[in-house]
């Protein structure tokens, strides 16, 4: 028996056939195996994009014995699949997908690329009628996957049109795994090459900014990824090793370990070959760990993985103001330890000193508690955004020895960031890169609200700037922010802060309630009740028989209808009888909501266009108070 770790490029750039034997199940990857599969793959390849990635990331074991026939002149090897033909079935619908994709957007060239790693070119020997498919499949799923192989999509939905929506989406109930994994795949390449990777909360219709090579760019990264960066433990069997004992030992039901079970190890068996006692740093340091708040998932954070590996991460990364792998948490927290071949510690016990002092401050910004309301209180707006890339730089800052009023300056500045860019339109996809510059800043210049304002200071890009306080205001009164939000929670967040700011010292200062549902004042459905400015009604599709002075009416009051000076907050009750009513019945749910941010609704005889625009300006005078822009950094 012979075991190497192989890129999958030289598993499958190898002129030999994958047959898969007959005993061996179908095909059974269903969406919750692809999607973390792609994951690591489009990980991988947003590494490749920016650089050659430290890690390649390992996809498990493929066992491979001798193809039972014996070696032939004139024929192409073949090799029997003992195990991680799921695997091998995976790569090769993942490059069939790419395939189809780069035809799609006209770029031949990366099909012909393909090619060689679906196909073999046929020997003079080789007969049978799968000669020149590099990988054979069991019986049942032959057919089906060779004709993917050959024809993509369009061959399986000319031959299995049954299989089909109308849409050309194939129906789960008919259409076999390998037809609904290639479909799966071939959806997200085409969304990642368009639009690069995108998250919930991005606004509807925002593009990416690079150039418009960039689809291209993006299908070589994924091919590279896949073919370079991702590796398999290849074992390949002997004529005398028994293939069906070493398949049943590597798949027995042992639990599998986690990542910081390796780096438990690892910092253990370290801690005694120095001398150090492992049972007390265990029991002083390590324990705490233990306890299931740290197995359970991480409920807010990308990919699905346990606390413990998520904190690692961040642990990392405000130790170094360096992106982490999670996917390769091990190899990473391998290489801090050892920069250039050299420890950073003087000792494990130091080592695990560093690695402690966040545990606290991780478990406050996910479940609250601790005595330090100012980390509190953002750990509740992260949560309620879904930002934990942040946490590395919020570790940083309540790790030093800043006053603790700069600590609450600096985490009101990260509240403010996400506000402002959420309001002004501005993607969140570089929110990791953004907060790691800030630690890697704060690592050099010290923990200070003048560290924050210089790493921002000339930042004009959209991808990173903090956005100004004539940028924020200029937002409020023009962006249809209803429309941006998917996720409605956020804008509720902003609404009701904006509706803490309002009250006085006269106002009930109550905490938000539970049942508080977003309002359009002048309603989404409006043509019933609210008549035009010039006393017409339109019509309700607002475009049968508008003439263009209406037309021009109707175009003014969509442009201010999903603008935050429209939008309110209500009870849901209220909410539902609000509804679509004219504004003098709807005033009298506004009156009972009993809320600051709603008088001076109330005090409107009418509600149209330009009492919406004067609302947004006082709005967007609150706003610029209550999330704050850097200082001006001194020069």
């Amino acid at each position: 028996m012979d075991a190497k770790d192989h890129p999958v490029i030289s598993v499958l750039g190898d002129q030999r056939r994958f047959v898969v034997p007959i005993y061996q199940r179908q095909y059974s990857w269903r969406e919750e195996r692809l999607g973390p599969f792609w994951d690591d793959v489009a990980a991988k390849a947003e590494e490749a994009l920016q650089g050659k990635p430290k890690f390649s990331h390992y996809m498990g074991a493929l066992i491979l014995s001798p193809g039972g026939d014996g070696f032939t002149i004139g024929t192409t090897p073949r090799v029997q699949v003992v195990d991680g033909q799921q695997r091998l079935t995976t790569f090769q619908l993942f490059l069939a997908a790419l395939r189809e994709v780069g035809n799609m957007l006209g770029v031949a060239e990366v099909g012909e690329a393909i090619r060689n790693y679906l196909f073999v070119r046929p020997m003079s020997g080789d007969t049978d009628a799968d000669a020149r498919f590099k990988l054979v499949p069991t019986p049942e799923d032959r057919a089906m996957f060779h004709l993917i192989m050959e024809g993509g999509l369009a061959a399986v939905r000319a031959k299995h049109p049954a299989m089909f929506f109308q849409n050309g989406k194939p129906i789960k109930k008919y259409a076999p795994l390998s037809v609904i994994a290639l479909a799966f795949f071939v959806d997200r390449i085409e969304t990642y090459v368009r639009w690069g990777l995108q998250d919930d909360d991005t606004p509807v219709g925002m593009p990416a900014d690079e150039g418009a090579d960039a689809p291209l760019r993006r299908l070589n990264a994924l091919l590279e990824a896949l073919l370079n960066h991702l590796k398999l433990v290849v074992i390949t069997l002997a004529e005398t090793d028994d293939a069906q004992v070493i398949f049943e030992t590597l798949n027995s039901q042992a639990e599998p370990l986690l990542a910081m079970d390796l780096v438990r190890n690892n910092i253990f068996h370290r801690a005694t070959t120095q001398g150090e006692s492992a049972e007390a740093l265990f029991e002083a340091k390590w324990r705490p760990f233990d306890a299931l708040f740290w197995k359970a998932d991480a409920p807010r954070a990308k990919p699905r993985r346990p606390r413990i590996d998520h904190f690692l991460s961040h642990a990392l990364s405000a130790q170094t103001g360096e992106e982490t792998s999670l996917r390769e948490l091990y190899a990473e927290y391998r290489a801090f330890t050892r920069p250039k071949g050299k420890p950073r510690f003087p000792t494990v016990e130091a080592e695990l000193e560093a690695l402690t002092t966040f545990a606290p401050i991780y478990q406050t910004l996910e479940e609250g508690g601790g005595g330090d309301e100012a980390l509190i209180r953002l750990g509740a707006k992260l949560n309620v955004w879904e930002v934990t890339t942040a946490y590395p730089l919020v570790f940083q800052i309540a790790s030093s020895n800043a006053a603790a009023s700069v600590k609450a300056d600096l985490y009101q500045l990260i509240y403010s960031y996400l506000v402002r860019r959420a309001l002004c339109g501005l993607t969140p996809k570089n929110l990791n890169k953004t907060f790691g510059r800030l630690v890697s800043a704060m690592l050099t210049d010290g923990v200070s609200t003048n560290t924050f304002a210089k790493a921002f200071a000339g930042q004009r890009g959209d991808t990173v700037r903090f956005p100004d306080d004539a940028q924020l205001r200029a937002a409020i009164l023009s962006n249809p922010v209803y429309l941006w939000f998917p996720r409605k929670e956020r804008l509720a967040d902003i609404l009701w802060e904006l509706e803490c700011a309002s009250r006085t010292r006269y106002s009930v200062h109550t905490p938000r309630p539970g049942n508080m549902s977003i309002e359009h004042v002048l309603p989404q459905t409006w043509t019933t009740f609210w008549h035009l400015p010039d006393g017409r009604r339109a019509p309700a599709d607002r475009i049968t028989g508008v003439d263009e002075a209406m037309l021009s009416a109707i175009s003014v009051r969509q442009a201010v209808l999903h603008t935050l000076g429209n939008l309110t907050l209500i009870t849901v009750p209220g909410n539902t009888n609000a509804s679509n009513s004219a504004f003098q019945q709807k005033k009298l749910w506004l009156k009972q909501s009993l809320l600051a941010l709603n008088l001076s609704i109330l005090e409107e005889e009418k509600w149209d266009e330009t009492t919406i625009h004067a609302r947004s300006e006082a709005l967007a005078d609150l706003a610029v108070m209550v999330w704050p822009a850097p200082p001006n950094p001194p020069q």
